[in-house]
């Protein structure tokens, strides 16, 4: 599908064993953006500081097994340091050369070694203590000093410090020892402020996303930090009162936003993303375009809602993106996004896709899944109520800043950008949609605000009544989705949801597919590919029958695309045209047996 290469993500924690913390309102703070990206996960904070390190005496009959602890910490953090090496690529790996040459250095520092020698001998500190009166002696001088080099010498002796007690801490286990060894994996890091002994944790510990209360753009651990690709904000006010250690967090650092116990439908939303995360570099399966097995071509787009899944999309090849839900900024705020926060999160998205066509769905919520924002009432059927493209028209004002937002932000892309209109039901409705853009696209031309000038308008296709209503719609649109699962939930009238009734919707119901036929038949006489999107498509069994019904476009989400693409090559169209005729042919459900006889 093509050949692009992206980073690989971390994987996704294991559920925590900890005890959990007592559930508190979420909330979200603001920082500055220093490696732009997603991640989500757990919060462990480290609020370690050599100034919490107490002073501490033995007798002197102890500073020989002081001084003993010391060289043993020495050798344990070098080791570390050789462990660390790793095999990093282009900037990170000079960064982390650059970072490992001073650490080295100070670790043999022969100023550094005597002054803490010294402490324990003459003044009889304990060794933890020692180390911290040294660190923040120089600390304190080196910063008074106005001169650069100085100052990262004090960092570097910081960083050195931390990582001596931490090897102590993973050593003997000192009692006295406040500064531990942080095992980062799967977490996101929230600190005071940023070191370089977290970023480069020994056994390769690395975590998600990094969040601190202080820090500049230009600190040399921050830039490593953006070197190692990992999401990171700094100067987050108001972060160690808000968050504690296993808080389920949301990083959204390309918008500067820190989310704190978001609601647990949020939280999912990005686990699904993530679970998909880039692959280090093209597999072989991606690679090329993809027929079935006797030869027909098929043609995949990638859906998604958040940017890691459009990089996995981007890694994997996807010639376009058929669908891009746009509801997950507008979920995460408590206020409705400014036009500049919605530009400029369109504007990362077609930036992380590249040169290649994309769709974004309009928003698409109910009262059901409601934002504070929204002010919405409760509604005894939200997805009968003010919904999809129902709400938008309602709120006017919501629909005016998102379309206004995707026209500007779409303004330089080199390739055709498109929104989708979802839960349409007519052709009226669509007209409104169009009016609307053309009232944004003149407003922003009289204002002289760059812009996109070839807007397309597509629809998605979920509603009995735009199936019974194709052949009209598809001559207005320029293209048509077909939304596979929300067609079959409208059309049984089945709520996906229902503990009982969900599992009727997990094969396609024959009614469904003579649905989907008629759609494809006005496409096809309107001359347009008709997409399909859907969980069904991941589905075998499933796929097969859509294919057999001649589809030949289908979006899909990046994480699925190994299992369906597999799918699509081991399926023969012919014996499958004759399985999907005799699929479409029933006048029941498939897992339905027969009525009894009539005995009367």
């Amino acid at each position: 599908m093509g050949t692009s290469t992206m980073t690989s993500s971390p994987e996704t924690p294991e559920p925590t064993t900890e005890e959990p913390v007592a559930s508190a309102p979420g909330c979200v703070l603001r920082g500055t953006t220093v490696a732009g990206g997603f991640a989500s996960g757990p919060a462990r904070c480290s609020r370690q500081d050599l100034n919490l390190v107490p002073v501490r005496r033995i007798p002197s009959t102890g500073a020989e097994a002081e001084l003993n602890r010391f060289h043993s910490a020495l050798a344990r953090a070098r080791e570390g340091l050789e462990a660390q090496k790793g095999s990093a690529d282009g900037e990170s790996s000079a960064s982390r050369s650059r970072v490992i040459e001073n650490h080295h250095a100070l670790l043999s520092d022969s100023v550094f070694l005597s002054d803490v020698e010294n402490l324990i001998l003459g003044e009889q500190f304990a060794l933890e203590s020692a180390v911290a009166k040294v660190v923040l002696d120089f600390d304190r001088i080196f910063r008074i000093v106005q001169n650069e080099t100085l100052q990262e010498r004090a960092v570097d002796l910081r960083d050195v410090g931390l990582r001596v007690l931490r090897a102590l801490s993973k050593g003997d286990k000192s009692e006295h020892n406040s500064i531990e060894a942080l095992d980062l994996t799967g977490c996101i890091l929230v600190a005071p402020e940023l070191t370089i002994v977290d970023l480069l944790a020994s056994g390769g510990s690395r975590p998600r996303g990094i969040v601190t209360a202080a820090g500049s753009i230009a600190g040399r651990a921050t830039l490593l930090a953006r070197s190692l690709g990992i999401p990171t904000l700094v100067g987050v006010e108001g972060l160690l009162e808000a968050v504690q250690d296993g808080d389920a967090l949301l990083l959204d650092a390309s918008e500067g936003a820190l989310h704190v116990r978001p609601a647990p439908e949020i939280l999912q939303q990005f686990r699904e993303a993530e679970e998909g995360a880039p692959l280090p570099e093209q597999p072989a399966w991606a690679e090329g375009p993809v027929h079935s097995f006797d030869g027909t071509r098929i043609h995949l787009a990638a859906s998604g809602g958040s940017l890691p899944e459009i990089q996995r999309a981007r890694s994997l090849g996807f010639p376009s993106i058929g669908l891009f839900r746009t509801e997950v900024l507008f979920l995460l705020e408590d206020e409705l996004p400014g036009l500049d926060t919605l530009t400029e999160h369109y504007r990362a998205l077609l930036s992380e896709a590249g040169p290649i066509p994309v769709s974004l769905r309009l928003l698409d919520l109910n009262s059901a899944l409601a934002p504070a924002w929204m002010k919405a009432e409760h509604e005894a059927n939200p997805a009968m109520g003010l919904a999809g493209v129902r709400l938008l028209l309602e709120r006017g004002s919501v629909l005016r800043r998102q379309l206004r937002a995707v026209l500007c932000a779409a303004a330089d892309h080199p390739a055709q950008v498109e929104v989708m209109i979802p839960l349409l039901v007519d052709c009226g409705e669509l007209r409104a949609i169009k009016e609307a853009i053309f009232e944004e696209r003149y407003e922003l031309r009289r204002k002289g605000i760059a812009h996109c000038n070839d807007l397309a308008v597509g629809i998605v296709i979920e509603t009995p009544a735009a199936v019974i209503g194709a052949k009209d719609l598809v001559y207005e649109a320029s293209s048509v989705l077909l939304a596979v699962d929300s067609l079959q939930q409208y059309l049984l009238a089945t709520d996906r949801d229902h503990v009982t009734l969900a599992a009727g919707l997990e094969h396609l119901h024959p009614f469904l597919l003579r649905a989907v036929a008629m759609v494809q038949d006005a496409c096809l006489d309107a001359g347009i590919s008709l997409r399909v999107w859907g969980h069904s498509l991941a589905n075998q069994e499933s796929l097969g029958l859509l294919l057999g019904l001649g589809l030949t476009h289908l979006v899909i989400p990046p994480a699925a695309c190994e299992s369906v693409v597999a799918s699509i090559r081991s399926c023969d169209l012919e014996t499958q045209r004759l399985d999907t005729q005799r699929a479409c042919s029933q006048s029941t459900a498939p897992d339905q047996a027969p009525p009894p006889p009539d005995v009367r």
